[in-house]
């Protein structure tokens, strides 16, 4: 299976070497968990290629968010957000059910639904603060 072998033949492609594994019923995300250098601007990239500018503006909106409640109360800090408020914020943007929440974060690279869940949290405070205000909006119409 190897794309080296000992023998010094020609390796398998990739593809073939997932077959061979595991039978070709797991997608790549889930058996490879590459780290990532944010600091690379080809691997943001990557990373962001699906993101729209709507999507890039809305979590700077957040971090925003997220900076005037560590202002008004200082100590105040993404860590402090319930686990459970980043997981329903990451079911609601990535519309799937907690069954697949799993899946879902490593395909998006982030490993598992734990690493996920304590990246989302630094945008909880914003994603609940602009659902409050389309709320509000929504019911004076």
């Amino acid at each position: 299976m190897s794309q080296h072998p000992a023998d010094g033949g020609p390796g398998l492609p990739l593809a073939e070497r997932l077959t061979q594994a595991c039978g070709g019923r797991l997608p790549a995300d889930r058996l490879f968990h590459p780290w990532l250098d944010l600091r690379d601007e080809e691997t943001v990239g990557l990373l962001l290629a699906g993101e729209t500018d709507q999507d890039r503006r809305a979590v700077a909106r957040y971090a925003d968010v997220l900076a005037r409640a560590r202002r008004r109360r200082p100590g105040m800090s993404a860590a402090a957000v319930r686990d459970e408020a980043a997981r329903d914020l990451l079911l609601t943007v990535w519309r799937c059910p907690e069954e697949h929440l799993e899946t879902e974060a490593a395909a998006r690279g982030l490993g598992r639904a734990a690493n996920a869940v304590d990246a989302a949290k630094r945008f909880v405070l914003g994603f609940l603060e602009e659902t409050q205000r389309m709320e509000t909006t929504c019911a004076r119409h």
